[in-house]
């Protein structure tokens, strides 16, 4: 690398580095913003306080709420019902987005399908599965997994379609066995588009564990909202509403460290000569 090149590289750097802290600061003001306009209307009385709670009043419930074993109980099997879910959908969708994306007429084959799976809402299912399933785990992981499984699949696929046809040309040349050029070339090539899915379906699966619970009243974060809303706790409420906001936040910049960490190698693909 020439003087002038690194020059370069140390000024784009810098810039990145700038333009980072300037986005960070911006969420905080929008954060710090958002709680303001919601003291403001709980202090004004504009909705009755029964119903938005001041944001005092909710770090105090939540405050006394973490340190009980109901409220980690709760937390846990939400957070298992949405991960054995994904987990499941995570199998089963990338092996069919594997299977699809790398032909064509498979894809077009099971095209409908998977966009009739993908627009379908998973919790319309709960009525019907309430009577199969009862009310325990099994429930939210089977609506995951209907849920999350289709985005994966499309997502797999998309990966796959990826690969140079060069590459698979090659790969058939020299007569190179399908499972391992799925394993050494589509898989990688996938990868990302895989993560990204993943991702993406971890914050659905949340949602879609906690709508379950709020429906259909299986144990977990949903459960304790309705409860403490009809118990007229609007506070403790609340206080289950942010921590189901946390999870999934925390979630989905957990699974995005991840995929940054797995993805190391990408930009040197593509690096300056």
């Amino acid at each position: 690398m020439t003087w002038t090149q690194s020059i370069r590289t140390s000024a784009a750097t810098a810039r990145r580095e700038s333009a980072t802290r300037g986005v960070a600061l911006w969420r905080v003001g929008v954060f710090v913003a958002g709680i303001a306009v919601w003291a403001m209307i709980a202090a004004v009385g504009i909705v009755p306080a029964g119903l938005v709670p001041a944001p005092s009043a909710v770090v105090v419930a939540l405050a006394q709420e973490v340190v009980t074993a109901g409220y980690w109980q709760a937390l846990g099997l939400t957070l298992w019902g949405a991960l054995a879910g994904l987990l499941a959908a995570a199998v089963v969708g990338i092996a069919i987005g594997v299977i699809t994306g790398a032909s064509a007429a498979a894809e077009l084959s099971t095209r409908f399908l998977v966009d009739f799976g993908r627009a379908f809402p998973a919790i319309a299912l709960i009525a019907v599965l309430v009577l199969i399933l009862g009310r325990g785990i099994e429930l939210k992981s089977v609506l995951v997994f209907v849920a999350v499984v289709f985005p994966i699949i499309l997502q797999t696929q998309q990966g796959v379609r990826q690969v140079p046809s060069s590459v698979i040309e090659t790969a058939r040349s020299f007569r190179i066995p399908r499972a391992l050029l799925v394993r050494r070339v589509m898989l990688p090539s996938a990868t990302p588009s895989i993560l990204t899915g993943l991702r993406l379906g971890a914050s659905v699966g949340i949602l879609v564990a906690i709508a379950t619970e709020v429906l259909s009243g299986s144990p977990g974060i949903g459960n304790q909202i309705t409860e403490a809303q009809m118990g007229a706790n609007s506070a403790l409420s609340f206080a289950y509403i942010v921590t189901a906001g946390l999870l999934g936040f925390a979630v989905n910049a957990g699974l995005e460290k991840l995929q940054t960490s797995l993805l190391k190698w990408r930009p040197a693909m593509g690096g300056d000569d």
